[in-house]
């Protein structure tokens, strides 16, 4: 009598903990057999083989030795047969064969033998014996290991024959275990990151340290609820998720098609809101900062404990993001590493900068082609939908998010003369935007007097030469650059394309700083204010011959900080964030949206009203609205004259105020609503 024996229990105890099993074929599977001596040639093999008059029996299946299944005793050849469906054959690192037999044995996988034992060499037919008499009377286990090729996904046989020395052998045996074998889940070793999000979809990126498929569950709540899986054995991984609704919080895992590696109340993303909306937006920009210094932790603290609670809605890198080649290891252990938190729920956006090209030369054959990491690394929203006119390329782009349009350009490995394919698109992007504000970013500053000199380096000339005078055109309100390892902001200026010596105070639209007195964006004020911020990472008190320029209403050296921008509606707000904490610069840019002056600006009981308007000092501002509406008041010069507070409507007496035109912005948590005021005496 044989002894039973558990072939999980006893081949698999002694396997590393480091390797899974899944059983596709247990022990005691039921197989389909011919048990009748017959010849079945070789077509029985084969997984199209019509088995169905076959007979069928749990395993163990034999005679002699109170088998679960009798089969005919007394024949030479047994033949059996399992079916089996396998979804994905690659989710499998391998798969093991466990199997007993007496005597002899042959095993095949969809028509091709994979395995022999006490058989001869040569073929194999139904008149075969064994090779010898089994001594081990069918006790023993033996295993073999197939790769994942032997499968397909989708239907899979296996077909067994089973041997006697003879027609006098007084027992026979046949049992069989089919187990997938899954390695350990993976090590993450770069990311989760978040990648080119809109406001029904986004894509998550993530590397792992050995190949493996990929799945990623979302949901509103941490139960998740919905999935996307990749059955391609990658390192690098890449889900889309589509179908989600804009201005919402998605929590996420990511791991394979068969665990989970990663799920925490920290992995989050925020959609994008819907386009032209006017919800609070919070910006983090800043240029020149993977060089895996000090300086760049503490600028990374500044602004994390700047935002508390707050959430962070874009992260706007400014070139030189790794240093000192932009290789991929430099992007691991200088930013990967360092901004990890950050990676897992903000959404980022990033320009490249010459040290991501390896400064290999401006414009040179190799920088205008894409065989550098940064390209490897991200996937960034080439297409239209995203908001912009599909660029076609990641070395430039554009986005919608709110009622902001951004712009990323390459100064570096893009052409940008008036007929070049960067400058052609950037004029279309332009001219189809709608957005009330238009922000553009790339690393080589138009106007700098710091560790560079724009009067001098192609790279800056050509971008102001080139480029400004169209951002220009289309108004765009703030232009971001890094490249100079200083901080310097501009005048609310227009038309300044020359060097450092034709800058004129004819080119400031609106003199200040902007910090006391908002800078006012209407029609009649077509002004940029253009920033350099290079300073995320590195630090220098250097400067080139010029400095401070002219056209800048700040400039610092020897300071690391990044930028805090908040859109709100109709305002913009702009801070340099020092690594210490202190806000070292700041200014209010606000637009109009100029309405028509009438008898009265009454649009609907939602929005906000001002009747009489014209007037002579006294009017009424109704909202409809019975939560607390704050006011606030300036002339036409940006200077800040009342604030106030109103509940639903408010007559204000302002008599007192000269005559002439007045902007009166409404702020409520959720909206911000302009209004002109023109008072007549």
């Amino acid at each position: 009598m044989k002894k039973s024996i558990v072939f999980l229990g006893i081949i698999f105890c002694i396997c590393t903990a480091t390797i899974h099993a899944a059983v596709l074929i247990p022990l005691t599977a039921t197989w389909k057999y011919k048990s009748d001596g017959s010849n079945q040639g070789t077509a029985w093999r084969a997984t199209a083989f019509n088995d169905a008059a076959w007979l069928s029996g749990a395993a163990e299946l034999g005679y002699g030795d109170a088998p679960a299944t009798t089969i005919t005793a007394s024949k030479i050849t047994y033949y059996f047969r399992k079916a089996l469906t396998i979804s994905n054959p690659a989710a499998y690192s391998n798969f093991t064969v466990n199997l007993r037999r007496d005597d002899g044995i042959v095993v095949y996988v969809n028509g091709i033998e994979v395995y022999r034992n006490n058989m001869p060499t040569g073929t194999i037919s139904y008149n075969t014996v064994a090779a010898s008499n089994c001594s081990d009377d069918g006790n023993t286990v033996f295993t073999f290991t197939l790769p994942t090729a032997n499968f397909i996904v989708g239907n899979n046989v296996v077909a067994v024959e089973v041997h006697n020395i003879n027609t006098t052998s007084s027992d026979a045996t046949f049992a069989l275990e089919l187990v997938g074998n899954t390695l350990a889940q993976p090590t993450i070793t770069r990311g989760p990151y978040i990648q080119s999000t809109a406001t029904g979809s986004t894509i998550l990126k993530w590397k792992t340290n050995s190949a493996c498929n990929s799945k990623v569950q979302w949901g509103t709540t941490t139960g998740f609820g919905s999935t996307a899986t990749d059955a391609a054995l990658v390192t690098d991984h890449q889900i889309q998720i589509t179908g989600l609704t804009a201005n919402t919080k998605y929590f996420y895992s990511i791991g394979t098609i068969s665990g989970v590696i990663q799920a925490t109340t920290a992995n989050f993303f925020y959609t994008a809101p819907v386009t032209g909306s006017t919800p609070v937006v919070r910006i983090w920009a800043l240029g020149d900062f993977g060089n895996g210094s000090a300086a760049q932790t503490t600028v990374l603290s500044s602004y994390v404990n700047y935002l508390g609670a707050n959430r962070n809605d874009m992260w706007l890198w400014l070139g030189d993001n790794a240093y000192s080649t932009g290789t991929d290891a430099e992007y691991q252990s200088k930013v990967f590493n360092v901004y990890g938190a950050q990676f897992k729920s903000w959404n980022f956006y990033p320009s490249p900068g010459n040290h991501d090209y390896g400064n290999v030369g401006y414009q040179s054959a190799s920088a205008l082609g894409t065989n550098f990491p940064y390209f490897n690394i991200f996937t960034l929203p080439t297409a239209a939908q995203a908001g912009g006119v599909s660029s076609g390329t990641e070395k430039y782009y554009s986005y919608n998010w709110a009622n902001i349009h951004f712009i990323a350009l390459d100064s570096y490995g893009a052409l940008n003369t008036t007929t070049s394919p960067m400058y052609t698109w950037l004029q279309s992007d332009l001219a189809a935007n709608t957005q009330k504000w238009t922000i553009v970013y790339f690393h080589h500053a138009p106007y700098s007097k710091g560790t560079h000199n724009s009067d001098t380096e192609s790279e800056l000339i050509n971008m102001r030469q080139n480029i400004v005078p169209l951002l220009e055109t289309y108004k765009v309100d703030l232009v971001l650059s890094g490249h100079s390892h200083t901080y310097e902001r501009s005048y609310f200026m227009h038309g300044h394309y020359g060097n450092e010596s034709t800058f004129a105070n004819s080119m400031i639209v609106q003199t200040g700083d902007g910090s006391v007195n908002p800078y006012i964006k209407d029609a009649a004020h077509n002004g940029t204010v253009y920033a350099v911020c290079g300073v995320g990472g590195q630090i220098s008190s250097g400067t080139t011959p010029g400095y401070p320029h002219n056209a800048m209403v700040k400039s610092l050296v020897s300071v690391t900080g990044s930028l805090a921008l908040e859109v709100h509606g109709d305002s913009l707000k702009y801070k340099f964030l020092k690594s210490d904490g202190t806000i070292q610069d700041q200014f209010t840019m606000l637009k109009t949206n100029l309405l028509r002056f009438g008898s009265s600006l009454l649009l609907n009981e939602d929005e906000l009203s001002v009747y009489p308007n014209p007037n002579q000092g006294i009017f009424t501002v109704k909202t409809g609205q019975s939560e607390r509406v704050d006011l606030e008041m300036f002339d036409i010069n940006g200077k800040l004259v009342l604030t106030d507070q109103i509940f639903d409507e408010k007559t204000m007496d302002v008599t007192h105020f000269p005559a002439g035109e007045y902007v009166l912005i409404a702020r409520t948590n959720e909206s911000v609503i302009t209004r002109k005021v023109l008072i007549g005496k």
